[in-house]
């Protein structure tokens, strides 16, 4: 039996390093373990406010097949007729109409009517049935399916992992700080890749707040790259022969195999495999990932806790969840008689978020992928979720007022649609103090009516709203000294999350601000433009080697 993982509350607490070795300054409490108790927690809904809105998205991608469908033959025996042998009308058709049915089948399908006969096969492994099916998983425009002959063939060398592409943005479970991976395709080379989001920052100013002469404020101008030295994952495209026989080589083995990849020339010893992951039915709970806090539309079994099983792995087809992965790595020492010996083992699991909860849109501007400033703890990810409304906005509410134009009225009913409703700040990586996956704050109603403080008069914070919210806050190790055990299984032991009061400061839809009221200070979020990084033509030429002089 596998000894029981470790908990949080029962580990050292680790040496924190502040990064740059900078010194940061608050106004009132230091943000320390030792301080901790010293500030006064703020209550919270009974039920927190989100919950409502975190029930499963649809488990099926828009438009996309999840299993293969019924393709009526284009050639059918007639029963009545003595079997005789009826040709379908389909084969009569133009070619042009022949492509233009073609186009509304998937990769399955496509390949069930290519065994028909020779006319439909033709058309069903011509590159205009199969170009869509692989422009539709990368996010920019090809030119050519090189490194192979066809877009078919090229479909088929990566098939199924175009999903790491077509949903980009990748969040693991590695203990506490996590990790954001930006998946891509490069055309260049014809392979799918996944590259670690980093953000750096120069050494911070501060500077006291005009409002309150003990509020110190910490400038953030973060900079976003990607790690382009050591890819976190990268599959090559195979030739459609290698592809085939290794299918025959292990039949039944195709979506349950680990497939090693060469992440550099020489791998050094460390070794990584991707596997692929199967969704669980499971209600959403701390084994699975992605954490409850975040939406999802598939949850897989997290990589900490018991060891992962084959039956968490996919058999076929159906049960490889598109929305989740896992990566083994070890280290290899190999010994006289060529034996390896393994250390470090590690597996991660990474999962996806569904568009819909980072797209912003014109009634929901603030959700995004954004970048904050940790103080000692540099640079975190977070994703920032406006859930949707339990109701439509009622426009005929806003009445105009004597003394507004019609103007100022169209503008107030647009920012009474946009400023309603929970905001959440969800960190992707994290700390040793707020893990990744947890809130970082939340405020549980930005309308006018109810939470906002005050309008900013002050000129650095000019027209923006100050509106009510909780900061989560914890010690090393998320631990807080108060555990509490409940009759459902999973929750016993679970750490009372203490929020403290703070205050969101909404600058813009692409800058925000938190006001740390018991620390005493402010800092700084930015909203990342993930599509920046889609593209390997827009990355930065490489840095030429140190010679020796």
């Amino acid at each position: 039996m596998d000894p029981p993982a470790p908990r949080y509350e029962d580990m050292p607490a680790p040496v924190i390093t502040l990064q740059n070795n900078d010194t940061f300054v608050w106004g009132r409490h230091d943000f320390v373990d030792e301080s901790f108790h010293l500030i006064e927690a703020v209550e919270r809904p009974t039920a927190e406010v989100s919950e409502k809105n975190h029930d499963a998205l649809p488990s099926s991608d828009d438009g996309e097949s999840s299993s293969p469908s019924a393709v009526s033959y284009p050639a059918t025996t007639d029963s009545s007729n003595n079997g005789t042998f009826i040709q379908s009308s389909l084969l009569y058709l133009p070619s042009e109409l022949i492509d233009h049915v073609l186009s509304f089948l998937g990769p399955p399908e496509l390949a069930n009517v290519s065994s028909t006969c020779h006319l439909l096969s033709v058309h069903a492994k011509s590159d205009p049935a199969w170009v869509r099916h692989v422009q539709e998983n990368v996010h920019i425009p090809l030119t050519s399916p090189y490194p192979c002959e066809t877009y078919r063939e090229l479909y088929i060398s990566h098939d199924p992992h175009w999903f790491l592409s077509k949903y980009k943005l990748w969040f693991c479970d590695q203990f506490l700080t996590g990790k954001l991976v930006i998946g891509r395709y490069d055309p260049r080379r014809g392979c799918i890749e996944g590259y670690r989001l980093l953000a750096e920052r120069p050494p911070p100013t501060f500077t006291s707040w005009e409002e309150d002469d003990e509020v110190v404020i910490h400038s953030f101008n973060p900079q976003c790259r990607l790690h382009l030295d050591q890819p976190v994952f990268q599959l090559n495209a195979h030739s459609l022969q290698c592809r085939m026989e290794s299918y025959r080589s292990r039949p039944g083995q195709r979506f349950k195999d680990e497939i090693p990849m060469q992440l550099n020339k020489s791998n050094q010893g460390v070794y990584s495999n991707l596997l692929l992951a199967r969704p669980v039915q499971e209600l959403p709970g701390p084994q699975l990932w992605p954490p409850p806090t975040i939406p999802a539309r598939q949850r897989v079994k997290g990589s900490a806790g018991d060891s992962l099983s084959a039956a968490h792995r996919p058999n076929k087809r159906s049960e490889v969840s598109t929305q989740a992965f896992r990566i083994r790595r070890w280290m290899e020492m190999t010994g006289q008689n060529g034996s390896g010996i393994h250390l470090g083992e590690e597996t991660s699991t990474y999962a996806t978020l569904d568009p819909k909860i980072y797209t912003p849109t014109e009634d929901k501007p603030y959700r995004g992928i954004w970048v904050g400033d940790f103080s000692g703890h540099g640079c975190e990810f977070l994703l920032i979720n406006q859930p949707d409304d339990d109701e439509p906005f009622d426009e005929a509410s806003v009445i105009q007022r004597v003394d507004e134009t019609f103007d100022e009225w169209e503008l107030r009913k647009k920012e009474e649609r946009i400023y309603r409703g929970s905001l959440e700040a969800i960190k992707l990586t994290g700390d040793p103090n707020i893990p990744r996956g947890q809130y970082t704050f939340v405020a549980d109603d930005i309308s006018e009516e109810v939470y906002v403080e005050r309008t900013a008069t002050e000129a650095r914070f000019k027209g923006a709203r100050f509106v009510k919210s909780r900061g989560h806050v914890a010690q090393t190790m998320f631990r807080d000294g108060k555990f509490v055990g409940l009759f459902v299984p999973w929750v016993a032991n679970t750490p009372v999350d203490k929020y403290v009061e703070t205050q969101l400061i909404m600058i813009s839809h692409n800058r925000l601000a938190q006001y740390w009221v018991a620390y005493g200070h402010i800092s700084y979020y930015e909203r990342v433009d993930i599509d920046q990084f889609l593209s390997p033509f827009n990355d930065p030429p490489p840095k030429p080697l140190a010679t020796k002089a």
